[in-house]
């Protein structure tokens, strides 16, 4: 028992989960604001059917209460007490509070309740979204892990929250390690894991082994490379032989990417290779994980770079010197 609680609330850096902060804050707003211009989509879906309009089950019960005896028109009023659809007018003042939430999450200022409405708002945002289409596992990973940052200490340095403290005499150092500060990174850590491991049990048990013969990602390469006008994803569907290798590593990669949880070391090893195959999907299948990228910022421990750097900077100024 007390392994357990120390593996999951021993001190651990500030530093760390406050570089997280930001990088996930950061990623999430440019990610919606810049890349896919949230506000054209809220005002695209606004026009849209009703029929068209299906919100997946956890929406349903944010709106439950407004939902009820709702009398809509078209297929959504067939949902009964499920059908209640937000204004597009009020799904853009939640997308306002969005940005203006993520602003204050990544600068620092009332960090945790920045974060906790930053996180409600991008669920609520990018559910009205998705309730026209599919849903993406990217934006779902990331609303959890702005949840779990909103409750850490994410905010206790690099924030404006501690330049304030600061004036009162309370500041707390960068390089301090703080309760509490480690186990939202750790429990994300092995929710990164368990999603590779789903992904992995996905593919063998709905395609078996046959999935791995290189031509599944093969047609998805000719797909999408024409659907999408990608000449570079349709110039490498006709290399078989990489394809297969790639599939194959692909699977391994994802069955076997828990052991890096395990035994820290090995991120090194499996970090590179992640953002690799993640940056190669966007380039190849314009497929945009950004945010899934941004989460990967999770397994680096930035204290021990940050002092790594430091320690030679410091070595090269007195090289210099002499």
């Amino acid at each position: 028992m007390n392994f357990w609680t120390r593996y999951w609330f021993d001190p651990r850096p500030v530093l760390d989960i406050a570089i997280v902060r930001i990088v996930c804050c950061v990623t999430t707003l440019y990610f919606c604001v810049a890349f896919l211009h949230y506000h054209a989509e809220i005002l695209d879906r606004a026009l849209l059917d009703d029929t068209l309009y299906r919100p997946f089950l956890l929406f349903r019960l944010v709106h439950l209460p407004f939902g009820w005896g709702y009398s809509g028109s078209g297929g959504a009023d067939g949902l009964g007490t499920w059908a209640f659809r937000p204004s597009g007018d009020f799904v853009l003042l939640a997308y306002s509070v969005f940005i203006v939430s993520g602003v204050m999450a990544a600068i620092g200022l009332l960090t945790r309740t920045s974060l906790l409405v930053f996180a409600a708002s991008y669920f609520y945002v990018e559910s009205y979204i998705f309730a026209y289409g599919d849903f993406h596992h990217p934006s779902a990973a990331m609303v959890i892990m702005l949840g779990l940052l909103a409750l850490s200490p994410a905010g206790q340095v690099l924030s404006v929250d501690n330049v304030l403290r600061a004036r009162r005499g309370a500041a707390i150092d960068l390089h301090a390690d703080a309760p509490f500060a480690g186990w939202a990174i750790r429990l994300m850590q092995w929710f990164f894991a368990l999603m590779y491991l789903s992904a992995f049990y996905s593919k063998l048990h709905f395609g078996g082994l046959d999935w791995m013969n290189g031509y599944t990602l093969q047609y998805y390469l000719i797909q999408d490379g024409l659907r999408w006008g990608s000449g570079l994803a349709v110039w490498v569907a006709q290399f078989h032989w990489l394809i297969l290798l790639g599939q194959i590593g692909v699977m391994v990669f994802q069955g076997t990417f828990f052991l890096e949880v395990l035994f820290p070391r090995l991120r090194w090893i499996y970090i590179p290779i992640g953002l690799c195959l993640h940056i190669s999907i966007y380039i190849l299948l314009h497929a945009p994980f950004f945010t899934w990228i941004a989460l990967y910022s999770i397994f680096i421990p930035w204290r021990d770079v940050a002092d790594y750097f430091g320690h030679r900077s410091g070595r090269i100024s007195q090289a210099g010197e002499l």
